[in-house]
């Protein structure tokens, strides 16, 4: 499509900071690129041409070190390790904060109950107490009331961390509010619980709800990270913390079998992506709602929004072939998922920064035929 084109893109500053191998194309689901394995060796090839990349060793040191440094500090955190994957740093986190206090407060929605295979439970003993089923948040009385419930057992069965997931991927991107996240750290706090937010996708939320990833931040003892979702590596995760509860924790990265000899690939991506992307971001966001603003007023599409929510919404034509119209529009270089019926789930990423609000609500009227 000629007016979703490179020079369109390189045109905005937020955009260029990347240079991302599919520049000029709108990728409009997912939160990342889903860079392929061609575009993903080209941009390493690009990041390492000069020499200057360090390698890092079992992942310590280099590129590896710079990246931890970097989210530390976007994070206001003092320090940082990287994991190979999310789920390891959840658990990790979950594991350092409980100590021998093991039971774990957590939504019953989330990613380290739902998705991680029961690893805190077998590997490390911790019981999970799932909170707020089909919800994406819980309330600050429900903490006061497990953990005065757990002091009055017979047995002695003191919470010792509670793990939020903020957005939440089961409830399409939705956030926990940030007044109540705030009224439960502070109940947790009054019972000497350890706070870990599971903040994957922390970096998506900041333009949808005003609140900084530092303000997030600051309420938790530990916060981690995605590497792939949206900073485009193949894969990996940080967690960000004190130093005197992280200084140590390559040792029990490496128990866990963590310790991966070359990471560098996915830290420079990462790394990469990583600069400017709130800039990149939130120019995407605007113009995503411009679009979503100028479909709502065309009789030919329905949009769904979730409340609460952040980059995920729906699409409905109201009649129509919905395949025919994701042919039109790819044709113009906008990429929509298959649909289901005639409805599309949309995500906003980076690369909605490739093109104005109004020139997608163009191309989108054009596709209708």
């Amino acid at each position: 499509m000629a007016h979703i084109a490179r020079r369109t893109l390189l045109a905005t500053p937020a955009a260029a900071l990347a240079a991302a191998p599919r520049e000029g194309r709108v990728i409009a689901s997912g939160d990342g690129l889903r860079l392929s394995p061609a575009e993903f060796g080209a941009l390493l090839e690009r990041l390492t041409r000069d020499g200057k990349l360090a390698a890092d060793s079992f992942s310590r040191g280099g590129v590896v070190e710079q990246l931890e440094q970097r989210i530390a500090a976007a994070l206001g955190k003092e320090a940082a390790v990287y994991f190979p994957t999310g789920t390891l740093a959840n658990h990790f986190a979950a594991r350092l904060l409980a100590g021998d206090r093991r039971r774990v407060l957590i939504q019953a929605e989330s990613h380290l109950y739902n998705d991680s295979g029961d690893c805190a439970q077998t590997l490390s003993n911790l019981n999970l107490v799932p909170l707020a089923s089909g919800k994406a948040w819980f309330s600050a009385d429900e903490v006061h009331q497990h953990a005065e419930r757990a002091k009055g057992s017979r047995v002695d069965v003191p919470v010792g961390a509670i793990v939020i997931e903020s957005p939440v991927r089961r409830k399409q991107g939705e956030v926990f509010p940030f007044d109540e996240m705030k009224k439960v750290c502070a109940a947790a706090r009054e019972h000497g619980i350890g706070l870990h937010l599971d903040g994957a996708r922390l970096f998506l939320a900041p333009p949808y709800t005003q609140s900084t990833v530092r303000a997030y931040a600051a309420l938790f003892d530990t916060v981690y990270v995605s590497l792939y979702k949206y900073f485009n590596a193949p894969a990996g995760a940080i967690l960000a913390g004190p130093r005197k509860l992280l200084d140590n924790a390559y040792h029990g990265r490496r128990m866990f079998g963590g310790g991966v000899n070359q990471s560098w690939p996915n830290a420079a991506v990462a790394l990469h992506y990583f600069e400017g992307f709130e800039e990149r971001f939130g120019a995407a966001v605007r113009h995503s709602e411009k679009l979503k603003s100028a479909l709502e007023k065309h009789a030919a599409f329905r949009v769904g929004r979730v409340a609460g929510g952040t980059n995920v919404w729906t699409l409905e034509l109201a009649s129509g072939d919905a395949a025919k119209f994701r042919r039109k529009l790819a044709a113009q270089r906008i990429e929509l998922p298959a649909p289901v019926d005639r409805k599309f789930t949309l995500g906003v990423n980076e690369s909605w920064a490739s093109a104005t609000g109004e020139q997608l609500a163009e191309a989108c009227v054009k596709a209708l035929g």
